[in-house]
């Protein structure tokens, strides 16, 4: 008997930390960390072949390849150059050239309006994971500061 009401204590204290909020799986000290570099997007030559999450590329699919991110990471990709942005998941590894941060499919590199140039310089923010943004960059914001706040106070 006072086994069990043992065991019931546990769970009720354990029903008093948990909440109806979803789960971040371990993932909350890294949401809105941000990072810069270079970026290439896959060629047409993968659309199909098997990603290293085991699923089919899609190069229509706003998807990435990032070094060791956990599968499912979203990022918000900025291309500073010319403003766009676009939100991606990690499903596979890579890039596998020196300097190159992250790989996106054909899909999200027409967003960001790099086609043409085949590599640019990127800015990202982890947003979420398997498939859900639960955070918004707060990159503009900070540029925002840094450049207009900081330079009044610095005056």
């Amino acid at each position: 008997m006072l086994n069990n009401v043992k065991i019931i204590s546990f769970i009720f204290i354990l029903s008093l930390f948990s909440s109806g909020e979803p789960e971040i799986k371990n993932f909350a000290p890294f949401l809105g960390t941000e990072f810069k570099g270079k970026a290439s997007f896959y060629g047409p030559k993968f659309h199909g072949k098997t990603t290293a999450n085991g699923e089919k590329m899609d190069q229509n699919a706003f998807t990435c390849a990032h070094k060791n991110l956990p599968f499912g990471t979203m990022l918000e990709v900025r291309n500073p150059e010319n403003g766009t942005q676009v939100v991606v998941r990690v499903n596979d590894r890579g890039p596998f050239i020196k300097g190159r941060v992250l790989d996106v499919s054909a899909g999200a590199a027409k967003a960001l309006k790099m086609r043409d140039n085949g590599v640019i310089d990127i800015e990202a923010t982890i947003v979420g994971q398997d498939g859900k943004v639960f955070i918004k960059s707060t990159s503009p914001f900070s540029r925002f500061l840094n450049s207009e706040v900081v330079e009044q106070v610095t005056d």
